[in-house]
This record gives C-alpha cells, sequence and structure tokens, in this order.
C-alpha cells in the first residue's frame, strides 16, 4: 500500500481551500448583511454556498481518478457496458479529456474521461468507474 499522496493533491487542496474562502467571503460580505435579515434567508445562502463547495469537491475528486485516464494502453480495458467486451480507446493520448456533464444531487458536475469504443455494438462510452 502506497501512503504517499498523488503529487497534486497539494495544489487540489489550495484549490479548495480558495474556494471555501471565497464562500466564506460572500456570507460574510458586508454590502450583502442588510440583503440577510432573517434565519431563512441566512440559511438559504449558507445553502448554496455550501452547495457549491460540495459540487467543486465532487468535481475535483471524480477528475483527479486514475480511471479517468487510465493510459493508452491499461492493464484491462474498461468493458462495453452492452456487451462486457473490452473496449478500444478513442481518446488520443495526450489530448484534452472530452468532458461529461452529470447530474448529481448537489448540482451540475463535469468529468472529463477518456472515451472507448466498442468495436461489437459500435458505442463509444465512457469507462464507468
Amino acid at each position: 500500500m502506497n501512503d504517499t499522496p498523488p503529487p497534486d493533491r497539494a495544489e487540489l487542496r489550495r484549490r479548495f481551500l480558495a474556494e471555501a474562502a471565497t464562500a466564506f467571503d460572500l456570507m460574510f460580505e458586508q454590502s450583502l448583511t442588510p440583503d440577510l435579515v432573517t434565519f431563512d434567508l441566512r440559511e438559504q445562502r449558507a445553502l448554496e454556498l455550501g452547495q457549491q463547495l460540495v459540487i467543486a469537491l465532487l468535481q475535483q475528486h471524480a477528475n483527479h481518478d486514475p480511471a479517468a485516464d487510465p493510459g493508452p494502453e491499461p492493464a484491462a480495458a474498461p468493458c462495453c457496458p452492452r456487451c462486457r467486451r473490452p473496449g478500444r480507446r478513442v481518446t488520443p493520448p495526450g489530448e484534452a479529456l472530452p468532458a461529461r456533464v452529470l447530474t448529481t444531487c448537489a448540482g451540475e458536475v463535469t468529468l472529463r474521461r477518456a472515451r472507448y469504443r466498442c468495436t461489437t455494438c459500435r458505442v463509444v462510452f465512457f469507462p464507468p468507474r
């Protein structure tokens, strides 16, 4: 088991903390404070800001997953969701990964994943993980 953090973990942490600091500043912004006169308004603002943080954290975590881009020749190619046969990578190595938008409980999250094609079913798919 390798306990060493990925090389860009510190950068991911810095970005997330910057977003959290922005959310805090927006919650306590003096010019917006007069609009937050009831507890319900304060709660709504906090929920909206928190939801943005949830989306940012989820998106960072999913896009940082090694399965998002297993490389040009992974040990085991992802299987077709229809026929379960190994797929062929469509996304060229070194090219930007295509985006896929998912709707989650927190809102829309943009994932970047390599695309694969099934030569049997002729479908293009993202790895399911």
